[in-house]
Formats: structure tokens, C-alpha cells, sequence
């Protein structure tokens, strides 16, 4: 039985680290290919900028909700290499979670961009608090 319960107990801290470690992986990634923001200074930033917003979500979820004056440019097209984004100017990165804008910015940078033009909200769409559709 205490065998039994080792190996559970093992198993759940495994777990546990795995996931702390993925998080952690994402995270990171996002602060060496962008500037991570929290929701707040996401859309301050957006505010007082002239710059790209664009949501990597698929089409469906951008159609019901997204920040005003986003285009929709879903990150598979993103890792073709076909955004047609400016680089002198910023780009504002979003989407539900961070794997996908930290695929993107990854991607922008190897197609030069600059990390310091590329700013990624963090904590994703639904916790961003500025102007939104519907």
C-alpha cells in the first residue's frame, strides 16, 4: 500500500513540475522574442501607439470578439513567413494563450523584426480590458 501511495505522490509531483516547466518554457520564450505586458499596459501602449495590432487566433473566435482595429492573421500564416507586416513600426501581438503569440514572435524575429517592436499581451484576449468588439 505505501508503494502504491509513492508512486502516486510521485507521479502528481512529476506532473506537477512538467507543467510548471512548460509554463515556464512559454513564458520565457515570450520575454526573449517580445515585450510581455500586462493587460492594462497592453492597451495603454495601444493607446498612445500607431502601431499593428493583430490577433493570431483562427478566424471563428476573432469573428465574435477582438481588440478594436486588430486584424486577424491566424499564426499557421504567420509560421509561412506571409504576415505582410511592417517592420517600422510596432506590432501588437495577441491571443488566447501565449504558445501561439510566442510562435509568431519567434517567427517575426527570424524574418527581422526587432524584439523591441513587438509587444505580446499577456494572460491572453479575455483578460484584456480596453476596446473590443461587441
Amino acid at each position: 500500500m505505501t508503494n502504491i501511495l509513492m508512486m502516486i505522490a510521485t507521479v502528481v509531483v512529476l506532473w506537477i513540475l512538467f507543467a510548471f516547466g512548460g509554463w515556464l518554457w512559454v513564458f520565457l520564450s515570450a520575454k526573449q522574442n517580445g515585450k510581455l505586458l500586462k493587460p492594462e499596459d497592453f492597451a495603454a501602449k495601444i493607446d498612445s501607439d500607431n502601431g499593428q495590432i493583430i490577433d493570431v487566433r483562427e478566424s471563428e473566435p476573432y469573428k465574435r470578439s477582438h481588440i478594436m482595429g486588430a486584424r486577424n492573421i491566424s499564426a499557421m500564416n504567420f509560421l509561412q513567413g506571409k504576415s505582410g507586416l511592417r517592420q517600422d513600426r510596432d506590432i501588437f501581438l495577441y491571443d488566447d494563450n501565449l504558445r501561439d503569440v510566442v510562435r509568431v514572435a519567434r517567427s517575426l524575429k527570424k524574418q527581422g523584426y526587432a524584439k523591441e517592436k513587438i509587444f505580446i499581451l499577456r494572460g491572453g484576449f479575455s483578460r484584456y480590458e480596453g476596446k473590443k468588439t461587441k
